[in-house]
């Protein structure tokens, strides 16, 4: 490849990749507030949405669980964003954050992998339409928010 067409090919991706980062608008660039809020916003999402689930399930209506269940996978992606150094519980800003989070980032991660991979089961387990297996996933699905809450929240 000639000198030039390796210069305009470097231009063309530099160019690309600055609109990319430019443009994004992604969780990953909030601020602390900004990331704390929208955080409670979305557990307090996360809790409404588990009681309709909930509901969902005892009334063995579970095609309009499926919907519910995509949210739970979304929310998994995006939470490790919403958790920034320095967006820990303090009396003015309204979080209920651990320190623990940041003291044990690993048992942290692990424990939303855990939510991420009961909120998969649980929709699988919604499309199967089997009752049994149904409320047996969605106990271990609660489970894991009731675990991350009792060792990360407080």
């Amino acid at each position: 490849m000639q000198k030039s067409n390796v210069k305009k090919l470097s231009g063309i991706l530099l160019a690309g990749v600055t609109a990319v980062l430019f443009n994004s608008h992604s969780i990953a660039s909030v601020s602390v507030e900004e990331a704390i809020q929208k955080r409670i916003e979305m557990f307090k999402s996360s809790k409404a949405n588990i009681k309709k689930l909930r509901r969902l399930i005892r009334s063995g209506d579970t095609s309009e669980a499926v919907p519910l269940a995509d949210f739970h996978v979304a929310w998994s992606k995006e939470m490790p964003m919403l958790f920034p150094l320095g967006s820990e519980a303090s009396t003015s800003n309204g979080s209920d954050a651990s320190s623990d989070i940041w003291d044990n980032p690993i048992g942290f991660k692990n424990a939303i992998q855990q939510y991420k991979l009961k909120s998969r089961e649980l929709r699988k387990s919604l499309i199967s339409a089997d009752s049994v297996l149904i409320n047996e996933t969605f106990k271990s699905f609660a489970g894991t928010c009731k675990g991350c809450h009792k060792q990360f929240r407080n």
